[in-house]
């Protein structure tokens, strides 16, 4: 019985490891996790933030989607880690198959990850099949999210009108009952106008016509942004509207946009935005003839040409330092500038060659994780067949053990019952015997009791008979000796029962 016990234990244990149950991570988590990947103050959702989550949390579905959250944060500024957290949770992924519901989740950050790689073309296949699974489970929210998505890839990609059809699209879709609350409804709902006013922006740097109807979508952004309370949307607008009026020489307007928004980057360390508005802030003083204030710029400008690694923006700041120089006569300033320049130009093309380098490997390391996740899946679908069988196995076992315990009770019951029938029955035979010997000595003693006095009767009867036969006349000497005749006979059977009851009694 113990061993029947042990096996079953065993088996239900093992079932409960292998299946037992896992932290459900909320909705609103998921959907804050996707909707909050800027890197701004206003945003908790840092990589900080979600370290300290695994630090009171190790289930498997808050560690998997710890490790999407930290992807998407880290895609923008540092991709090598990126590529390592998404990884992380392809791993996850692959080992634990209550996991394998958020594959498009999955797919999702991939796809965001792919498009700070450069590589728009797979990034757009990942959105579209995320998309398009999203649809079909009715999960409107994470749908209207992966649009947003898409329109983030066509931007960088140059696929602006197609961004424009996609973005039109999602504010006629937009219903503040497909989110779960109104702060995430509003966070959407900017980031689509963030993502519109980034679209007219790189729109209007390809066609100048497009640069006034560019302003009006902008500055409506920037009202909007201040509005929410809205951070990032609120100083990218004012970056890329100042850009705007700089483009459209309008340097009046231009100047004190560029200065908030410096002020910001400056704040935030953002060098390769500093250097930016720096340059640009110098060339237009330099256009309203405000020669100091251009001079202070060209120097804060050259200080931040050392770490740029944009070179449209290195181009515009030797164009700008050209004419600055040009318009103070010193010469030797001026090459000494435009030395510095030229090297950090230099710099930058190093800089690029060891991003690209980065990236290829982070590319290269994201496909060999891909395989090595395959075959990990390969195994594990291996291990969970094998640990069925040896599942079955045990409960098969554990079945039969089962039945022989109850087969052996069964047993067990049927031999005391048995048993007890047999002493049952002993009883009675000896209860029966005792029975009969007292009936047959009580046989015994009547038919010796009556063998006596029936002898008596008989023995007068033949002696009368006796007598009669000396006084009687013929005829009744007939009769007499009839009468004699069956005395005899009586004590003949007598004489016998007699014998009979000895022998009886001998025995």
């Amino acid at each position: 019985m113990k061993t029947s016990f042990l096996i079953l234990l065993f088996f239900f244990l093992t079932l409960y490891n292998g299946f037992g149950k896992h932290s459900s991570i909320e909705k609103d988590e998921i959907i804050n996790i996707f909707l909050n990947t800027a890197e701004d103050s206003n945003n908790i959702y840092t990589v900080a933030y979600y370290d300290s989550l695994l630090d009171v949390n190790d289930m498997p579905e808050t560690v998997f989607f710890i490790h999407l959250a930290k992807s998407l944060r880290l895609s923008i500024s540092d991709v090598p880690r990126a590529t390592k957290e998404l990884i992380g949770a392809k791993t996850w992924f692959s080992k634990e198959e209550d996991l394998k519901k958020y594959k498009h989740y999955l797919g999702l950050t991939e796809a965001s990850l792919y498009q700070h790689l450069g590589k728009y073309d797979k990034a757009d296949l990942l959105t579209n099949r995320s998309i398009e699974k999203f649809e079909e489970s009715k999960n409107e929210t994470m749908a209207l999210i992966s649009r947003m998505y898409k329109v983030r890839n066509y931007i960088p990609w140059g696929r602006y009108e197609e961004g424009f059809d996609e973005i039109n699209y999602l504010f006629d879709s937009l219903d503040p009952n497909a989110f779960t609350s109104k702060s995430q409804f509003e966070k959407f709902e900017m980031a689509l106008w963030n993502h519109k006013a980034t679209l007219w922006t790189s729109v209007s740097n390809l066609h100048r016509d497009s640069i006034k109807p560019a302003q009006e979508v902008l500055q409506h952004v920037i009202n909007l942004a201040k509005e929410k309370g809205d951070e990032h949307a609120y100083y990218n607008t004012t970056g890329n509207l100042s850009y705007l009026f700089y483009l459209n020489q309008e340097y009046k307007k231009m100047i004190p946009l560029a200065l908030e928004d410096l002020s910001y980057s400056i704040a935030k360390n953002s060098v390769e935005s500093a250097g930016g508005l720096h340059t640009v802030l110098a060339d237009s003083y330099l256009q309203l003839g405000m020669k100091d204030s251009a001079s202070y710029h060209i120097k804060k400008a050259e200080h931040y040409s050392k770490y740029l690694k944009n070179k449209y923006i290195h181009k515009i700041f030797i164009g700008v330092a050209q004419r600055y120089y040009e318009s103070t006569g010193n010469l030797d300033a001026a090459f000494e500038s435009l030395n510095e320049q030229y090297e950090a130009i230099n710099e930058i093309h190093k800089s690029i060659a060891q991003i690209n380098f980065d990236l290829s490997k982070a590319e290269n390391d994201l496909s060999q994780a891909e395989e090595r996740i395959q075959l990990l899946d390969y195994k594990n679908r291996q291990n969970i067949t094998i640990n069925w069988l040896l599942g079955s196995l045990l409960f098969s076992i554990g079945l039969l053990a089962f039945n022989f315990y109850r087969l052996h009770r069964t047993q067990k019951k049927f031999r005391d019952k048995l048993e007890q029938m047999n002493q049952s029955l002993e009883s009675e035979i000896e209860r029966r015997t005792k029975e009969v010997v007292e009936q047959s000595e009580k046989i015994k003693a009547a038919a010796y009791h009556n063998s006596h006095r029936t002898r008596a009767p008989v023995a007068r009867l033949l002696g009368l008979v006796d007598i009669l036969n000396t006084e009687i006349s013929s005829e009744r000497e007939e009769i007499a000796e009839y009468i004699r005749q069956s005395a005899r006979e009586i004590d003949e059977v007598i004489i016998d029962m007699n014998e009979v009851l000895s022998d009886h009694r001998g025995k």
